[in-house]
């Protein structure tokens, strides 16, 4: 059976990091899906998100901001997501399919009411505090890797930031080890199709179909 992997971005848009992130997909021609803040979309940035889904890329809600959801009241995360969904529907024209929880918090209340599947991930480690080198950032996930994972990473963060740099080192033997990256719907899709929301589950994996 093929062994399959979804490559993720969390944090943008961002003019300058999303487009290296991007520049590394196009030339491995490897799609992934990004998890979009939605205060970050703006007439600047816009065909930062245009272009990726000209590279057949999915654009996903990542919430309004950076702020943990899992402490606000349901009407407040309805707010959020809404909003995210909004600004993603006017730049791409298209509506998001997934949601991912700003640092993967989560609430009853968010299973109650955010109306897509939720998405974690296996983390590469590559967000603000970690200090990590591209090589550490590739060998983490590396070191997780399994038939059905969905890869966590970030096309935005503070500077240093080398994940662009991580890609050259984590594509390539990704490829070496027979997988094959898709994206996140791809991935649901050859597996039995998306899952409903509201299901309590945070997808890290997703298993093949018996």
């Amino acid at each position: 059976m093929e062994k399959l992997c979804a490559l993720t971005f969390d944090d943008g848009p961002d003019t300058e990091k999303s487009s290296k992130v991007l520049d590394r997909l196009e030339t491995y021609g490897i799609p992934a899906s990004f998890f979009v803040v939605g205060n970050l979309i703006s007439d600047e940035s816009r065909p930062v998100l245009q272009r990726a889904r000209s590279l057949s890329c999915e654009i996903e809600n990542h919430g309004w901001s950076y702020d943990p959801m899992d402490t606000m009241n349901a009407e407040e995360i309805v707010h959020s997501v809404s909003a995210c969904s909004n600004a993603i529907r006017k730049a791409i024209g298209e509506e998001p399919c997934f949601f991912r929880p700003p640092n993967l918090a989560l609430s009853a209340a968010m299973f109650e009411v955010v109306p897509y599947p939720m998405i974690g991930g296996i983390a590469a480690m590559d967000w603000q505090g970690c200090h990590t080198t591209a090589r550490q950032r590739a060998d983490k996930i590396l070191s997780q890797i399994c038939d059905g994972a969905i890869l966590l990473l970030h096309d935005v963060q503070p500077d240093p930031h080398p994940t662009p740099q991580a890609l050259d080192l984590l594509l390539p033997a990704l490829g070496h080890l027979d997988y094959r990256c898709v994206s996140l719907r791809t991935l649901f899709s050859l597996r039995g199709g998306l899952p409903p929301p509201g299901e309590r589950t945070l997808w890290k994996i997703v298993p093949p179909l018996c």
